[in-house]
């Protein structure tokens, strides 16, 4: 037996068990006996299908360990039982709900059981993993950081993705030393460009006031007036830049109808023409609202464009072409999506009109020269001169706690120093060498990592940690100026000043880079993109180009809505329902919305009444995106839909189906005609499959109203294995995991909100904290997302709200 005395203390290891001895007292005094009291309920109500004679869902109940401390996987487990409980999914609906004294007892003994656990487990898990940039955040951290807005990342392979669907993950995102040559290539290509040694480039400077090619591909002419097929051309021989900043200026008239309707849409290309074919970029796009002449200045970045190959090629030199984008591709009569012949605009009365009277091409552009970029790390100092050696340290003081997003010691910038000294001998010119030293700064593991150093013990994060783990949260990218100087004074530990950091930055237009990538990885926006849509029942996916136009408009509508509700701190509801859509003059032309004119997406109400059952929309489940990527593209498919909004929109993924069991398709010509609630029955006729649909069909059957391109219907068209087509009867009544029925889409948004409100709740936060903390959640995260998801609903799910509890939490604020 151990003995001390009463002044001292007991030595750390019984200390631990001391510690382990009190959390197993208060479970005692805080929760029912599992053996005499819960035990016996889980018998009667749930051994029989979890238990020794079968485990559905792989889940056996009667050996599963009560010990949450010690097994996390059982912990996990036990908190999947707690959700189906306070669901109302299980036990099923034939075999009886529980009575409300068994409910009772198993969340008495669940509630305090896994939050003790879960207390303890955060003593020693829910560490963020020190992660590498992914190509996003490379690439913007690039270019804040040098200046230059480059493709940085062009060539580099795909990031991993996590699990739950992040690119941001650091356990996805993996480092060897293939993904470390293409990061060395990088710097010495960016380098390359920074850093300028030669004489300043001959500038090109034209004036064009016509098309110098009159034929182009695809049935395309020259001219001013820009036509359906006619736009204006320049080529542009031998004399156009490779490398800097190029301006392209020109003079427009725009003639508008008198009655409201379709403006010109002024879209600049740059690239070349290798033969039959072009290969162009878009340098910019506007709507012209306003009638009568117009001055345009646009700029870009020439490497950023496709280039021709000088001296080679049968169309020899750079092409810039100007189009009126509505009068190219026209806005098609929406008419019938399954068939029907379908005319662009032709032009003539009431059509808006654009000439271009003169365009000028300048380039390289530059105010002084070295240009700015290369003044930006290259500064002026009294030992450029005198003292090589020393100049290059001041360099490397200015450039690395920039590039590292921290301060740095003496001792590392006396490293790079010395490394300079050793490579200074191998390089003709100082520049040369420093070259190489900024490239090593580059591929060091303190750029491209998100780096909080290791340690035994969670501390919260300093205040350039912090800074950094912000900016890479809302912007994708490094810290700016307000960012460093705030860590370097500490005032961003001030919960004020970090809340006003969060509305500025969420104010920025830096943060489309963070609605860009979150919407993406949160909404697997993706799948639709691994969809090929049949032409052949759906008309307006038949011409390429116009496909591609909508594609486009498809993929930009769940992002342009998660910025309006973001920016305008809406509440995340809309997200299920809401009284109004994004959309510009495609996508509202694909929808059947009337007078939308123009390409940017801004907000229109969804009309309380209409005839027109197309306009039933609002929030994400209505839009094409997701219907699309949960499409077969020929049909829509019930189970995919089920998946996505149990996985995505209340974070409960159903079990991966069991081995060997088919998926719905079948070439069977008499099930292909079977109406999809027979096909589902005929699927599930297997036991194993139907405990699984049980909790899957009713989601997607009441969204069986829109089809494979997010079209309402009223009838189905489905194409048979003989390629011929069949119509069936619509059927979209569902029943619910929970025994409720619901019919139709509106009938599920309002099941979503009413039933499911507090889970969608919960799993955004869920979604946003895994994203802002780039790591998976874990068991010891529960009472972080409790926390979390309780605040979030006192704040009436606006989305401003939750980025700002989630930076102020302490989650977010550890390492």
């Amino acid at each position: 037996m151990f003995r001390w005395g009463i002044q001292s203390k007991p030595p750390a290891f019984m200390r631990g068990f001391l510690f382990s001895l009190m959390i197993l007292t208060a479970w005692l005094s805080a929760a029912p006996d599992f053996a005499k009291v819960v035990r016996p309920v889980l018998e009667r109500r749930c051994f029989s299908c979890h238990g020794p004679k079968e485990q559905k869902g792989k889940l056996r109940l009667d050996t599963l360990s009560t010990d949450l401390v010690q097994d996390a996987r059982a912990a996990e487990m036990w908190q999947e039982v707690r959700t189906v409980i306070n669901l109302g999914e299980m036990p099923p609906k034939e075999e009886g709900a529980l009575k409300e004294a068994e409910r009772r007892v198993l969340l008495d003994w669940l509630n305090p059981t896994i939050a003790q656990a879960a207390k303890q487990a955060q003593s020693k898990g829910g560490r963020v993993v020190v992660r590498r940039l992914n190509q996003r955040e490379y690439q913007n951290t690039m270019r804040d950081l040098l200046g230059v807005d480059l493709e940085y990342t062009r060539d580099f392979p795909p990031d991993g993705i996590s699990a739950d669907g992040m690119r941001n993950n650091g356990s996805a995102l993996q480092m060897n030393a293939i993904q470390l040559e293409y990061y060395l290539a990088a710097a010495r290509k960016a380098l390359d460009k920074m850093i300028i040694t030669e004489p300043a480039p001959p500038v090109f400077k034209h004036r064009f006031e016509k098309s110098t090619d009159n034929k182009f591909p695809q049935g395309i002419s020259g001219g001013n007036e820009l036509g359906r097929k006619k736009e204006f051309i320049v080529r542009i021989r031998k004399d156009y830049p490779e490398q800097g900043r190029f301006r392209i200026r020109m003079g427009v008239q725009v003639e508008l109808p008198e009655a409201k309707g379709p403006v010109p849409q002024l879209h600049v290309r740059v690239g070349y023409r290798p033969d039959t074919l072009v290969d162009m970029a878009t340098l910019a796009q506007r709507d012209l609202t306003k009638a009568g002449k117009h001055e345009l200045e646009f700029t870009g970045r020439i490497e950023n464009f496709p280039l021709p190959v000088r001296g080679q090629g049968k169309y020899p030199g750079l092409v810039v072409m100007v189009a009126n984008e509505y009068d190219r591709f026209g806005q098609l009569k929406s008419g019938s999506a399954k068939g029907g012949k379908q005319k662009g605009n032709q032009e003539g009365e009431g059509y808006p009109k654009l000439r271009v009277d003169w365009l000028e091409f300048e380039g390289p552009v530059f105010e002084q020269w070295p240009p700015a970029e290369h003044r930006r790390i290259l500064f002026e100092s009294d030992k450029r001169e005198s003292d090589e050696a020393g100049y290059a340290r001041e360099v490397m003081a200015s450039f690395l706690p920039r590039a590292w997003r921290r301060p740095v010691t003496d001792a590392e910038v006396d490293r790079f120093a010395g490394f300079y000294r050793k490579l200074r001998p191998n390089f003709p010119t100082f520049e040369d060498a420093l070259r190489e030293v900024l490239v090593m700064a580059l591929v060091s593991p303190d750029f491209l990592y998100l780096m909080e150093p290791a340690n035994d013990k969670v501390r919260p994060l300093n205040a350039h940690e912090l800074a950094a783990r912000l900016s890479y949260f809302l912007w994708s990218s490094m810290p700016d100026a307000t960012l460093r100087q705030l860590a370097d004074s500490g005032e961003l530990l001030q919960p004020k000043v970090l809340a006003a950091q969060v509305d500025r930055m969420v104010g920025h237009p830096k943060s489309q880079q963070f609605v860009e990538a979150f919407v993406a990885q949160w909404l697997d926006v993706d799948a639709m993109d691994r969809v090929e849509i049949d032409a052949a029942v759906y008309k307006t996916f038949g011409n390429a180009a116009q496909q591609e136009r909508l594609r486009a408009a498809i993929r930009q509508e769940p992002v342009e809505f998660f910025s309006e509700i973001l920016r305008r701190d809406l509440s995340a509801r809309n997200f299920v329902q809401s009284e109004f859509v994004m959309l510009n003059d495609v996508l509202a032309n694909h929808y059947q919305f009337p007078d939308v004119q123009g390409g940017a997406f801004r907000r229109v109400p969804v009309p309380a009444q209409s005839e027109n059952p197309q306009l039933r929309r609002g929030g994400l489940l209505t839009q094409a995106a997701f219907l699309m990527g949960a499409s077969t593209g020929i049909d829509s498919h019930p189970i995919k839909r089920a998946v996505y909004v149990r996985e995505r929109l209340l974070d409960d993924p159903p079990a991966p189906p069991p081995p060997n069991v088919p998926d719905l398709e079948t070439a069977d010509p008499k099930i292909a005609l079977l109406p999809i609630r027979e096909q589902l029955k005929h699927h599930s006729k297997d036991p194993a499959c139907a405990d699984c649909h049980r909790g899957i069909d009713g989601w997607g059957l009441a969204m069986e109203e829109y089809d494979a391109v997010g079209l309402w219907r009223d009838k189905i068209t489905r194409r048979l294995p003989s390629r011929k087509t069949t119509t069936l009867e619509l059927d979209a009544l569902a029943q619910m995991p929970d025994g409720r029925e619901v019919e139709g889409m509106a009938a599920l948004k309002a099941y979503l909100l009413e039933a499911r409100g507090d889970q969608f709740a919960r799993a955004l936060v869920v979604k946003l904290l895994t994203y802002g903390l780039g790591r998976s959640l874990e068991f010891s995260d529960e009472p972080h997302v409790d926390a979390l998801t309780k605040q979030f609903k006192k704040d009436n799910l606006r989305m401003r709200a939750l980025v700002r509890t989630i930076v102020a939490s302490e989650v977010f604020r550890t390492k």
